[in-house]
Order: C-alpha cells, then structure tokens, then sequence
C-alpha cells in the first residue's frame, strides 16, 4: 500500500486540532444533550422516535444510559432535534510531540543497538554526544517520508 502525501487542506484541518484539556466543567455527553435538546423543544421520546424513525424504546435506552448508539443514530435524532452532530477528534497532547516522540524512541533504539557494539570495543561516546547524535537520528526519521513510525518490528 502506498503511503499518501497530506495535501494543503489535510495540513490545515490537523493545524485547527488542539489538545484541549478536559475540564470538570466539560459539556455533557451526547445522550444528555438528546434529553435536553428534546424537553427544550417540548417533544416526547414517542415524536422524536417517530421523527428519527427508530423505536421511542431505544430513545429511551439512549437518553438512560442503557444503550451506547452508534454515530449514524445519533446523527438521525440530532437531525430530528435541529441539530448537526459534529464528531472531531480531541488530541491528548499535541500531535507534534506524538510524532516526534515516536521518532525519538526508534532513534533510541537504533542508537543503541550501535552503541552496544561500540562499548565492547570502548569506542562508545560521551552522553552529551549520545543526546546530540539522539536528536540527529530523530530528525533524520522525520524528514524521512518512507520511514514507518507505527510497525510492529519497532516496538
């Protein structure tokens, strides 16, 4: 399978995501907003139901908690309820460090499968050298488009 380059507009979506931290004051979740959505327009479960062509038991089960609906039903009752349900990605930490992070530890590794050879012969460098060298193999990797960060050899 060939790898695909990013085109501008992918670099510009994955630009707009930012890690954003979860907050104690985080929105619900959506079967909350369903309850919320739905008793703020004074519609009952059996209108929405009928609306979102699914049975008002699963209504039910969604807004208690009971079931876990799949995206396409949510898409159908948010539909119902005036609602576009928007699905974007929330990064744990910046995509950047992800990557560089990843990049650094097969850089690691590498490294010190060479410096193993090294030391037997006492030819193993300082550690100020070692982090130097580190962070060069680091950047080579990632300037590297034929590198493959995630395969299982690596981990």
């Amino acid at each position: 399978m060939r790898k695909q380059d990013l085109t501008i507009l992918d670099d510009m979506a994955l630009a707009q995501l930012k890690n954003e931290p979860k907050t104690s004051t985080s929105a619900p979740p959506p079967t909350h907003w369903i309850r919320m959505l739905r008793n703020y327009l004074r519609m009952s479960q059996a209108e929405l139901a009928e609306r979102a062509h699914i049975p008002q038991s699963h209504i039910a089960g969604i807004e208690s908690g009971k079931f876990d609906p799949q995206i396409d039903t949510l898409k159908r009752i948010y539909e119902s309820l005036y609602c576009d349900l928007i699905v974007k990605p929330n990064p744990r930490k910046p995509l950047d460090e992800v990557l560089r992070g990843r990049a650094r530890s097969i850089a690691l590794k590498r490294l010190k499968r060479a410096m193993g050879t090294m030391a037997l012969e006492n030819q193993a460098p300082d550690r100020d050298v070692f982090l130097q060298l580190l962070e060069k193999r680091t950047d080579e990797i990632l300037n590297d488009r034929r590198e493959r960060l995630w395969s299982k050899k690596d981990e």
